[in-house]
């Protein structure tokens, strides 16, 4: 019983600090959002929101923990400390391809929370456009906060 219960401690802690970046951008017109979730500020994709003019695509996590499913429709590149940040999305329909511009990353004190960043990003123009499920006609440019707390 001791074993067990050494065990369930164990594995509680492994997940005790792991939490969800969050980030939040937004056209400087506010017509397009763009809202996900990336675990632990390392790349793993937790699903997220694209909007335009109120039409929104919903985008799938990296990983399902209901279903224990992995699916391959998303890549990520961070390095926070060089200003890299890239998402790249990719399922049956939908495509979103989102990057940092590195000479704007920002980290930013604020109270209560781990990390926080601002940066300016792209939505390029190959990512699909919710108002009508076709390629975006131009890049659309956002400015993002992440922020980040355990």
């Amino acid at each position: 019983m001791k074993l067990f219960f050494l065990l369930l401690l164990i594995s509680l802690s492994v997940y005790g600090g792991s939490n969800d970046a969050v980030i939040e951008c937004k056209s400087g017109s506010g017509r397009t959002t763009l809202k996900f979730l990336d675990q632990d500020i390392t790349g793993n994709f937790q699903g997220g929101t694209f909007t335009v003019d109120n039409k929104s695509l919903k985008y799938l996590p990296q990983y399902d923990g209901r279903t224990g499913k992995v699916n391959s429709y998303s890549w990520m590149i961070v390095d926070m400390k060089e200003g890299v940040y890239t998402l790249v999305y990719q399922d049956k329909k939908n495509a979103l391809d989102f990057y940092a511009l590195p000479k704007s990353m920002k980290k930013i004190k604020k109270e209560g929370i781990d990390a926080f960043y601002q940066f300016n990003a792209i939505v390029d123009r190959r990512s699909t456009d919710p108002r009508n499920l076709l390629q975006l006609r131009k890049k659309i440019w956002l400015s993002c906060t992440m922020s980040y707390s355990i």
